[in-house]
């Protein structure tokens, strides 16, 4: 990735989850320039791309969305219930 595929987001942290992240960064990533930079990217991307396989409406995507979901199920239909929850279309 060059100098021009690059931006710069600033953002702005308490203290003590800075110095949390700043932690696990170097337990992760090493104390290499730009590990803080990849540590945010890798962990966007995966939240991104986790949200947009759940909001896809597959079989797969709702089974998902129930097992990392609040949920208490008591007997209804738990895929409408899940719908409902998280307003997906029903694409059957």
């Amino acid at each position: 990735m060059g100098r021009r595929d690059i931006e710069v987001i600033k953002v702005e942290l308490p203290r003590w989850l800075a110095e949390r992240f700043r932690r696990y960064v170097a337990e992760k990533y090493g104390f290499r320039r730009g590990s803080l930079s990849k540590a945010i990217a890798d962990m966007i991307e995966r939240e991104l791309k986790s949200k947009c396989d759940l909001a896809s409406g597959t079989v797969d995507a709702i089974v998902g969305l129930g097992l990392l979901s609040d949920y208490e199920w008591s007997g209804e239909d738990l895929v409408e219930a899940l719908r409902r929850k998280y307003s997906l279309s029903d694409r059957r």
